[in-house]
């Protein structure tokens, strides 16, 4: 119409191709819908979208921008510098371009246009009047997109699950947008372009544009196993690097060198394809029965809507589940069957990989069973309904005020994951929650995710991660890694910190396999000795606990109580707590046990008292000393405590176990 100013829009997001299409695929429809319309793209040097925006034809600019750190504060004040100086240069552009529409995709490059808009709108007094639309992608929004929620006007979510993590009344439903560019292809042609044989089964495996290391080891290491089988013909996308940072991996490089190393005579090159880049993906799709994909919402949305089973390997992450979450969703949904990234901390492999074998079993576990991969492909098509990228300009055109806008329902609803996207300090709550019986107990998955996320933990160099898990193996039994947890306990290497919690972890997994009872007594020999005081009381709580579960032959236990004894002494009452309580349970001479405990009688501290009164108990309870010898060595202890303003405590636990030793003998 004659005289209306042509519409503009930013575009901005990026890092990586999982940020890029989906703004691509939405700039395409906005430019059906407004033909005249002027689109810039902002980004930053060096990253995917100075590849991909330029291909599309679209003009881009870079401004400054970095990842958020994590406990770093040379990082942090990088990182603040950087997104200033970014903020700076958006400003500029954002006066010359003036958009009607910000368009984010999320990532860290989306952060200098989304904050310096949403500052220009607050305090031009109405003068700048663009609005900030943000599309999240994966089911748990990552940090950027979390803050840039509350400055947009809306957030446009690829799971419906994920509006429980924005404000209120910010999200919507939109789906993922797709490239246009991929469309279903026909498999008879696809399979006689690319020479492989109409019958064969064909996996498609890539790992983005830059690669993912673990499909790419995984499945060179399950090639032997998999070519075995003459049907089999494997598609490998290894990825190459590209841009500023990248040369720390080479996938394609990789790749074929492992393959070499495995197979010395060479192998089928017919029929395993090895490409470094993929462009025509409709092709490949096409010809393919089985997809080996990560779990970002591009790829697994990309593959959904080509109706592909997949097998989905998300990346293991300690700050973030965003994969995990995307790749359980799909496979609660019936299309996808998820194997998890590991680590091998009892080994010292702290690299994440998936074991070759788990996967070649996995493939061929699919290829045999033709009926379940018909359902995974008609499963997949029903995920994600409607058009994202229609819906998303329907939504533009609505804070245009062009029209109404009306969302669309998500077919099917994300089972709530108890365990994803929780911290550290969050998950061990969330396990002392279930050990006390106000959180249900965890079944079997959430237990295998549980565990793999421990393993991650304890394979971190991060030292309080490390001592976390070593707390929450304890929570949830896991007593695969105790061999681990031994070895933690008395090394020199640890901080006494971690010490401290492997102790405490050994306490909560008692009884221990008996394979494992001579390392435990010596650990916690050792462990009584420590230089740190919590380390010494936590390994006098574990003997303790030990004595209630393992035969202890009478060499060890004297060694045990003298060590125990030297504990009686020690300049932290804890300990001496501790050690008093564990001779409760251990000694099993009276008289040195009524004398040891005679040294505690005038303690300055109450609490080393009470300690006194409720061994006495257990010891009436181990026959090794009478009801009337304990009751009058107590009634010593009580006469003591006159004058102590905070006796209170100590008279009860004084009756509590006076009782307690009263009815034993009557029992008797």
């Amino acid at each position: 119409m004659a005289g209306v100013k042509p519409k503009r829009f930013i575009f901005t997001g990026g890092g990586s191709g999982g940020h890029v299409s989906p703004a691509l695929a939405v700039a395409a429809v906005v430019k059906q819908r407004y033909p005249d319309a002027q689109i810039l793209y902002v980004g930053v040097k060096n990253k995917a979208e100075g590849i991909m925006v330029p291909k599309a034809g679209i003009p881009i600019k870079f401004v400054n921008s970095a990842p958020f750190p994590e406990r770093s504060p040379v990082k942090m004040i990088k990182f603040l510098f950087s997104l200033l100086t970014g903020m700076i240069k958006a400003k500029f552009i954002l006066l010359k371009f003036r958009p009607d529409v910000v368009f984010a995709t999320g990532g860290y490059v989306s952060a200098p246009i989304v904050f310096t808009a949403f500052l220009l709108r607050k305090l031009s007094f109405g003068l700048f009047r663009t609005k900030i639309l943000i599309h999240e992608s994966n089911v748990h929004p990552g940090k950027m997109n979390k803050w840039a929620a509350r400055a947009a006007d809306a957030v446009a979510v690829s799971f419906g699950e994920t509006i429980k993590c924005l404000p209120k009344g910010k999200g919507f439903y939109s789906g993922y947008p797709v490239r246009g560019s991929i469309s279903a292809g026909d498999r008879k042609t696809a399979r006689i372009e690319l020479g492989i044989p109409e019958n064969a089964f064909v996996i498609l495996a890539f790992g983005g544009s830059q690669g993912a290391r673990t499909i790419n080891r995984a499945l060179a290491d399950a090639s032997k196993t998999l070519l075995a089988d003459k049907d089999i013909y494997i598609i490998h996308g290894t990825g190459k690097p590209f841009g500023e940072g990248s040369a720390g991996y080479n996938g394609y490089e990789d790749v074929n060198s492992r393959l070499k190393e495995i197979w010395k005579d060479g192998f089928d090159q017919k029929r395993y394809i090895v490409r470094d880049f993929i462009d025509n993906m409709g092709l490949y799709y096409a010809a393919s029965d089985l997809v080996i994909i990560r779990a970002g919402a591009g790829s697994i949305m990309e593959v959904c809507r080509q109706a592909k089973p997949s097998i989905i390997i998300p990346i293991s992450g300690i700050f973030s589940d965003h994969q995990t979450g995307n790749a359980r969703y799909i496979e609660r949904a019936g299309a996808a069957t998820v194997l998890y990234e590991q680590t091998d901390p009892l080994n010292g492999i702290n690299i994440p990989f998936v074991n070759g074998p788990d996967l070649a079993g996995k493939i061929i576990e699919l290829k045999n069973d033709p009926a379940r991969l018909s359902k995974m492909a008609e499963s997949a098509t029903g995920i994600f309904p409607g058009d994202p990228g229609e819906i998303i300009t329907d939504y533009i055109r609505y804070l245009l005020k062009e029209k109404d806008f009306t969302p669309p329902s998500e077919s099917g609803a994300l089972v709530q994951d108890r365990i994803l996207n929780l911290s550290s300090t969050a998950l061990e709550q969330f396990l002392k929650n279930v050990r006390s019986g106000s959180e249900p107990e965890l079944d079997e998955d959430e237990q295998r995710l549980l565990f793999n996320k421990l393993d991650t933990y304890l394979s971190s160099s991060n030292v309080l991660f490390r001592s976390r898990a070593l707390r929450m193996a304890g929570l949830c039994h896991y007593d695969r890694i105790v061999p681990l947890i031994l070895k933690m306990a008395v090394s020199p290497k640890e901080k006494p910190f971690v010490r401290r919690d492997a102790f405490d972890a050994l306490s909560m997994l008692c009884p221990l396999n008996k394979d494992h009872c001579e390392e435990l007594f010596d650990a916690i020999i050792k462990g009584l000795s420590d230089s740190y005081y919590e380390a010494r009381y936590m390994s006098a709580k574990c003997a303790r606990i030990m004595a209630k579960h393992m035969d202890i032959d009478d060499g060890k236990r004297k060694m045990l109580t003298d060590k125990l004894a030297k504990g009686l002494n020690d300049h932290c009452f804890e300990v001496r707590v501790e050690s008093i309580l564990a001779l409760g349970g251990i000694c099993t001479d009276g008289d040195l046990f009524t004398g040891l405990m005679g040294r505690c009688y005038y303690d300055q501290v109450w609490k080393v008292r009470q300690a006194v009164f409720a061994a006495f108990e257990k010891s009436v309870e181990r026959k090794i000393i009478s009801k009337t010898a304990a009751l009058v060595e107590m009634d010593k202890v009580l006469i003591t405590s006159d004058g102590y303003l905070t006796h209170y405590e100590l008279k009860q636990q004084f009756n509590t176990s006076r009782k307690a030793i009263s009815m034993s003998e009557e029992e008797q």
